[in-house]
C-alpha cells in the first residue's frame, strides 16, 4: 500500500467485515488506498481489481472514474 501503509491497514481493518456488498467493499478499497495515497489519485494511476466466483477482471478507467467522483 506504500508508504503509510499502516494508516492504510488500520483504516482497512477498522472498516472490513466479509459481509461487504462488491459496492461497499470497493469503496472502502477506495478510501483505504487514499488514507496512504501521496497526490491525487485518478483513472490513470490506480487500478481496482475484482476476484469473485466468475474470475478476476478490472475495472475499466470510465468505471474507475466513477468511483472516485463518489468519494471526491
Amino acid at each position: 500500500m506504500g508508504k503509510n501503509h499502516i494508516n492504510g491497514k488500520s483504516f482497512l481493518e477498522k472498516r472490513y467485515s466479509e459481509e461487504l456488498e462488491l459496492e461497499d467493499a470497493i469503496q472502502t478499497a477506495i478510501l483505504t488506498l487514499k488514507e496512504g495515497f501521496e497526490g491525487q489519485m485518478t483513472p490513470d494511476n490506480i487500478e481496482i481489481g475484482i476476484c469473485d466466483a466468475q474470475g478476476f477482471r478490472r475495472l475499466s478507467p470510465a468505471e474507475v472514474k466513477d468511483y472516485l467522483a463518489t468519494i471526491a
